[in-house]
């Protein structure tokens, strides 16, 4: 009997690898395209990669909702630089059925005209759906490791405002969710960097603008203490929206595409910050949604 029941644990297990290996190869497939599209300069190879209604929140821009929008911000990429290199670097993959969560590190070299190459290096997240037989991307957003001169990017003219006005969104987790930023807002306005991080899951990532990914509740607090300690810089208004909320795993998950804009004051100097991020959330222990993924950058 025990050795059946070894037998059965046994093909467990190895059905188990058999499920997230090719996973694994299909997505590792799917950014080898993404590689070659940018650097043979495939407008239509790359737009292939999104689907109709994704959602593209590059760095320093402003985020693309659906393919058109995104097709356009691809093209703008490509009549302005010469891609010589592109890679990416799955750090983890998450198996949600008809989607997956891939989190990872980039490298994108690029020229452009009159300016210096330069070397784009940082950590993206990316919800794939995983349906059909070429995973599409639902959701994507990237941000750099370090702090650097937007200047060297190209200069992307802007899209359309990207969240719907009825954003068809359940009223009730728009609810819950809405009440979980207005914490936010209140703990990032009076600096609590502690109490801010306690609303991530102990196996939680977050990638924040201009830092390495931050692993684990432990780094992420570390994070969040330091970068929301008491100094010069004060926080005078935040305003956190929400566009449109994807229930995923069944709901058991929601991503959420943010949106926010932070006034600042620092002596005599003051101004207005604006960015985006994708907010997944989970539900902890207690009921109460918790951030399981987060991703931040400035338009």
């Amino acid at each position: 009997m025990r050795r059946r029941a070894a037998l059965v644990l046994l093909m467990l297990v190895a059905s188990g690898q058999a499920v997230a290996e090719p996973l694994r190869a299909r997505l590792e497939q799917a950014n080898a395209a993404l590689a070659r599209a940018w650097v043979g300069e495939d407008a239509a190879a790359l737009r292939a990669r999104y689907r109709d209604d994704a959602m593209l929140m590059p760095e320093h821009a402003g985020a693309r909702l659906g393919g058109g929008a995104i097709a356009d911000y691809q093209r703008q990429w490509l009549d302005a630089t010469e891609t010589t290199a592109f890679e990416r670097r799955i750090h983890e993959l998450v198996d949600l059925g008809v989607h997956a969560l891939e989190t990872g590190a980039f490298r994108h070299e690029f020229a452009r005209a009159g300016v210096a190459p330069y070397a784009y290096a940082g950590k993206y997240f990316v919800v794939w759906d995983t349906r059909g037989a070429t995973p599409r991307v639902l959701a994507e957003i990237w941000g750099a490791d370090a702090a650097f001169d937007a200047a060297v990017l190209p200069e992307i003219a802007e899209a359309l405002p990207p969240a719907p006005a009825d954003a068809g969104n359940d009223p009730r987790v728009a609810a819950q969710l809405d009440a979980r930023n207005a914490l936010i807002r209140t703990l990032v306005m009076q600096r609590k960097g502690a109490e801010h991080a306690a609303l991530f899951l102990p196996d939680a990532s977050y990638l924040p603008y201009y830092t390495p990914m931050r692993v684990g509740l432990a780094a992420i607090r570390d994070y969040f203490v330091e970068h929301e300690r008491r100094g010069p810089v004060s926080i005078d208004a935040l305003d956190l929206r929400s566009g449109r909320i994807h229930p995923l795993d069944g709901g058991r998950l929601q991503l959420e595409e943010g949106f926010y804009r932070v006034a600042w004051r620092a002596g005599g100097d003051s101004g207005t910050v604006a960015g985006k991020s994708l907010n997944l959330w989970k539900r902890g222990d207690d009921g109460r949604w918790m951030l399981y993924r987060q991703a931040v950058n400035h338009d």
